[in-house]
């Protein structure tokens, strides 16, 4: 889709972390944006700002979680503006924790809003796009489907999960207008999970394994619609290479695999979790 210009984009997980700069690139690029988050007072000033740019913006409140709501996002965007061009998948959720300590809830929302809810927001918009034979499916997937995380198995999964998800459907859409794409980001500078990391516990990652600016993958989102790229990562070092070492020489990277400090990071992470619990359950029964 090389013309972007009065196309419709819907953005989930539009409040914060890089579903904002990618908001701001589509409407940079000519796009008219549906923005989804929970709440719709935290999308106020964003849509504000996508006005300010001569486009029109819509905010709605979303769980991608809930069917319900996954359908009156649709609803609400094929009222404002008769179509949806464009649906970019970001909302999403990641846990950083020892696997043994998450409870079934927990594992069970991690796929729901990570992986399930990509597919049914897809299952919903794909109609209308194949009617019109024009369309993009932009799914936000991570490194972390590409590479071991420790710690954070359940996410990685899920964002594995996603990558093949997108693989599959594209396969299937070719020669019908419509395609999809993922978007693998390492650690995001000043946005989201790990802007939420060094916040709350002052965690960085580790020089090697670096860290990547939002505006990279926002920017990286409107190109993979241009050019319809099956997927791009992004990451400080070459990230095709180490990509596919971790897939074709699982052995070998293993043993390379500490220098990048990934584990350290996410043991602290997950260590910090787990004495806040044991805090919190002995509170608990001390009341």
């Amino acid at each position: 889709m090389k013309n972007l210009q009065d196309r419709v984009a819907v953005v989930t997980g539009a409040s914060r972390g890089i579903g904002t700069y990618i908001a701001k690139e589509l409407a940079k690029e000519g796009c008219h944006v549906v923005l989804a988050a929970r709440t719709v007072p935290a999308l106020e000033g964003l849509a504000e700002e996508i006005r300010g740019m001569g486009r029109r913006a819509l905010p709605v409140a979303c769980d991608v979680a809930d069917a319900d709501s996954r359908r009156s996002l649709v609803s609400a965007a094929v009222a404002e503006f008769g179509r949806i061009d464009i649906l970019v998948n970001n909302a999403g959720i990641e846990v950083t924790a020892h696997f043994e300590d998450q409870d079934d809830e927990e594992l069970d929302r991690i796929i729901r809003v990570n992986l399930i809810a990509p597919m049914q927001l897809t299952r919903l918009v794909l109609p209308g796009m194949l009617e019109r034979k024009r369309g993009h499916i932009v799914n936000i997937s991570s490194l972390a489907g590409k590479v071991p995380v420790p710690y954070s198995s359940p996410y990685a999964a899920s964002k594995a999960g996603l990558i093949a998800f997108t693989e599959g459907l594209r396969a299937e859409l070719q020669g019908t207008g419509v395609s999809a794409s993922a978007i693998c980001p390492g650690f995001v500078a000043d946005a989201g999970m790990y802007a939420d990391w060094e916040r709350e516990t002052g965690t960085r990652a580790s020089f090697l394994a670096g860290t990547v600016k939002p505006e990279r993958v926002a920017r990286d989102v409107v190109k993979a619609i241009r050019k319809n790229r099956p997927e791009m990562l992004q990451f400080w070092l070459p990230a095709r290479p180490t990509a596919v070492l971790a897939e074709l020489a699982p052995g070998m990277f293993e043993k390379i695999y500490p220098i990048f400090g990934v584990k350290k990071t996410y043991e602290k992470i997950a260590d910090r979790r787990r004495e806040e619990k044991r805090k919190a359950q002995q509170g608990a029964a001390a009341g």
